[in-house]
């Protein structure tokens, strides 16, 4: 897939790996504010002097919305973006990822699977291999990230410099 969704995705993507919870908290709903809070702080107040305007993206105004749209997805970007959340993610959990994950992929072209912390990593790998290619057919395929946040890296400051991402390509 192509165009502002992609680059939305992209960039989402790369926050939420730069991201570190504050603290480990007793509540997924907690993790969830958090990263809801650095990402609308990050995608709409923390202007790149521009760079969204070279790379065709763009400057600010983005959605960063909980528990928003049919599938009530816990941090959703502009309805494109759809983040579901697991905290100590476990053998119990897996299942209803699964699922969560399935229902998603019906309403957002991207999904982010994050966990923060993990406990059956097996559990994680096999979820993110089933979803690795995608769903859907054609241009209706919904593209999945996984991504896990170890409990030891809680309350670090965000890790902007670890990505592989644009700024690293172009030297800054």
């Amino acid at each position: 897939m192509f165009g502002e969704g992609n680059q939305t995705y992209q960039k989402v993507v790369e926050l939420a790996e730069a991201w570190r919870p504050a603290k480990d908290y007793g509540h997924e709903s907690k993790f969830q504010n958090d990263l809801s809070d650095f990402l609308d702080e990050q995608l709409n107040e923390q202007n790149t002097g521009g760079m969204d305007g070279i790379m065709g993206g763009r400057d600010g105004g983005y959605v960063v919305s909980r528990e928003r749209g049919n599938s009530r997805g816990d941090v959703v970007i502009d309805d494109v973006v759809g983040i579901e959340m697991k905290r100590h993610f476990d053998n119990g959990k897996k299942k209803k990822l699964r699922g969560q994950l399935e229902d998603y992929a019906d309403n957002y072209p991207y999904v982010i699977a994050l966990t923060c912390g993990i406990d059956d990593m097996d559990g994680w790998r096999e979820l993110e291999n089933k979803f690795s290619g995608g769903r859907g057919m054609g241009m209706d395929q919904t593209e999945f990230t996984f991504i896990v946040k170890k409990r030891e890296n809680f309350g670090d400051p965000h890790d902007f410099g670890g990505g592989s991402g644009m700024g690293d390509l172009l030297g800054f």
